[in-house]
């Protein structure tokens, strides 16, 4: 291994676990609810301990990001943010390539990868997904609680957190389990990744 680079301060590394945390928490006490069968394995479980347990988590997800982002470098996280909007037309050249990156040699995926800056397109999609979605599922929640809009409202929050367990499952396997990326992980808990992994992964922004 090389020497290492800095890719994630103490700001964004705190924005990412409060998000990705909360959101766990919030689809462990939610799924119970949308799923009775998964009721009979939970002892002592009943709907108002689960809806007052759901509801505690999203009021710990909102309060938890809030602080990180009060607490923390706002300009940093601001700047992240636009790198993660921009897309460029590399990203669609990415993006096209992506069925074949997943499967990739180390060769191959260095070239596919030349473009790439500090996020790939596949980053930067997952992002604007989790955006929206955790917006629409917020809104939706609020709606539900503590207004009480009930009917189509709750059938939009039920389905969207259906829609969001095949992308997260997506982002746990390449953080954790695939081989080419999953080096990335260290960045989110240290702040540093290997340079050489960077300058095949992100040659554009290890570069600068």
């Amino acid at each position: 291994m090389s020497a290492g680079v800095e890719r994630f301060t103490v700001s964004e590394r705190a924005l990412h676990w409060a998000l990705a945390l909360g959101y766990l928490l919030l689809l462990a006490s939610g799924l119970p609810l949308m799923m009775p069968a998964l009721q009979g394995g939970i002892r002592g479980y009943s709907l108002l301990i689960g809806e007052r347990l759901h509801i505690a988590c999203a009021i710990f997800w909102v309060l938890t990001m809030i602080a990180t982002l009060a607490l923390g470098d706002r300009r940093r996280v601001k700047r992240t943010l636009e790198e993660l909007a921009r897309l460029e037309p590399s990203d669609r050249r990415w993006l096209r390539s992506f069925p074949r990156w997943l499967v990739a040699g180390p060769r191959e995926r260095a070239r596919l990868d030349r473009d790439v800056g500090r996020f790939n397109a596949g980053q930067k999609v997952n992002a604007l997904f989790t955006l929206v979605t955790a917006s629409l599922l917020l809104a939706t929640g609020v709606a539900l609680w503590p207004f009480g809009i009930d009917g189509i409202v709750r059938d939009v929050h039920r389905w969207l957190t259906l829609l969001v367990l095949i992308p997260i499952a997506g982002h746990v396997y390449l953080a954790a389990v695939h081989p080419s990326t999953r080096h990335a992980l260290k960045g989110m808990l240290d702040g540093r990744v290997d340079r050489e992994w960077a300058a095949s992964h992100h040659p554009r922004w290890e570069a600068k």
